[in-house]
């Protein structure tokens, strides 16, 4: 497929000069290269949930609970034993600070993940089902990406009930967020799966899509539940926008 939209991307000011004139693509990767470089953003995207399970989790009602009840037992025992202030600053810092070792280490969890993960696996068919990489391309980078499953030629011809694709990764470079692009290849992505599948085609995110894994206790997920809902809610919005859209060119 070639690309198949261009248009000026309305860069951060803090990242690039306005005078920044390189086009803005979507297209189908079929490069190595292209595919390592969208892979790679969807490895990143997974390593950075450290840092939204990390907040969460320190500003968390039951950890914060947990910490002044600590800072609170602290202060009772050395003040029973007669400490000064010095004493009780230094012990509660060194108290503040294993609540945060703790959390970094916990939150961690998605790094691993990131890490240890057969990645590559993904760049490959997968039993009945094709895999079709989507890019957006701002000059020669990759910047954000779309994994999608898609049922085979002579699996479909057999099929009886209604083809679905499968969403496996949606991310967009972390400096790149909030500007349009996420909902974009979304578009790109209904889009191709209607195009290749047919107009019935239904396109969901996959049950085990790069960011599905959970790392934290259920309480603490609150933040990647949203997320998902926000996800979900996106992709129904590109779906009946392509709707939408071709509807009036008939």
């Amino acid at each position: 497929m070639s690309s198949t939209s261009s248009t000026q991307l309305q860069p951060p000011p803090v990242a690039m000069s306005t005078e920044d004139d390189r086009a803005l693509t979507y297209e189908v990767l079929t490069t190595a290269r292209d595919k390592a470089d969208a892979l790679k953003l969807v490895i990143d995207s997974v390593a950075q949930q450290r840092q939204v399970a990390s907040r969460d989790v320190i500003f968390h009602s039951l950890s914060v609970s947990v910490l002044v009840g600590v800072l609170a037992v602290a202060y009772v025992a050395m003040d029973a034993a007669g400490n000064d202030f010095i004493a009780m600053t230094i012990t509660f810092c060194g108290i503040v600070l294993i609540y945060l070792s703790v959390i970094r280490y916990a939150a961690s969890a998605y790094i691993r993940v990131a890490e240890e993960t057969d990645w590559t696996s993904w760049l490959d068919d997968q039993d009945d089902n094709e895999t079709l990489i989507l890019g957006a391309r701002y000059g020669a980078e990759i910047i954000a990406t779309v994994f999608l499953l898609l049922p085979k030629r002579n699996t479909r011809a057999k099929a009886t009930q209604t083809p679905k694709a499968s969403i496996r990764a949606w991310t967009t470079r972390l400096r790149y967020r909030r500007h349009g692009l996420g909902g974009d290849m979304l578009r790109e992505a209904v889009k191709a799966s209607k195009q290749s599948q047919g107009l019935q085609c239904i396109v969901e995110f996959a049950d085990d899509h790069a960011n599905s894994t959970v790392a934290l206790y259920p309480v603490f997920n609150g933040p990647f539940e949203s997320r998902q809902a926000q996800a979900t809610s996106a992709l129904s919005a590109a779906v009946k926008q392509w709707e939408a859209e071709e509807s009036s060119q008939r």
